[in-house]
């Protein structure tokens, strides 16, 4: 059993990951074999988020005042707590590959930067592109216009080149 000053500082250091990550996904991950969780671990981690059991009502407690606190009464039964610190959607996508390969795990919630997301959400969320392939389309769509713009620029001297040539040819 954790004594106060344990269950304090568990608070303090729950409280400190939820002012860092910018999603927080509740799951069930009861029937989940060692293995199962070792790789949704990896997951996670490769998408720069983490995965805990946390005790519920220290959650509950740390939640207050942060972007978790829309969710905070989902923190029932046995559950696992999965914190995204920089883009969402690879987190997303690894606990959706692992609800695809094990039955037993399931996700309850999440909350994306203060917005309570459902479990289709979360499904959305995870077929999304990452941020820098989103990134990347968007300069293709926005460098689209303007390469047609210099091409068209550019096709009016090189008319004006090719029948130059063709009058040279003519001549000689």
């Amino acid at each position: 059993m954790k004594t106060r000053a344990q269950k304090e500082k568990a608070v303090s250091d729950l409280q400190d990951k939820f002012s860092r990550a910018n999603a927080a996904f509740i799951t069930h991950y009861r029937g989940m074999t060692v293995d199962m969780l070792y790789d949704l671990r990896k997951g996670i981690k490769a998408g720069e988020g983490e995965i805990a059991v946390v005790k519920n009502r220290l959650a509950k407690i740390a939640a207050k005042g942060t972007f978790v606190e829309g969710i905070a009464d989902e923190f029932s039964g046995p559950v696992a707590l999965v914190l995204s610190y920089k883009d969402p959607v690879p987190v997303a996508k690894a606990i959706m590959e692992s609800i695809k390969d094990t039955s037993p795990f399931a996700v309850q919630t999440a909350s994306l930067e203060g917005k309570t997301m459902t479990a289709d959400d979360i499904k959305a969320l995870s077929t999304l592109p990452d941020k820098q392939t989103l990134l990347s389309m968007l300069c293709s769509a926005l460098q689209g216009p303007s390469r047609g713009f210099v091409q068209v620029l550019a096709a009016m001297p090189r008319g004006l080149v090719n029948v130059l040539v063709a009058v040279k040819d003519q001549k000689a």
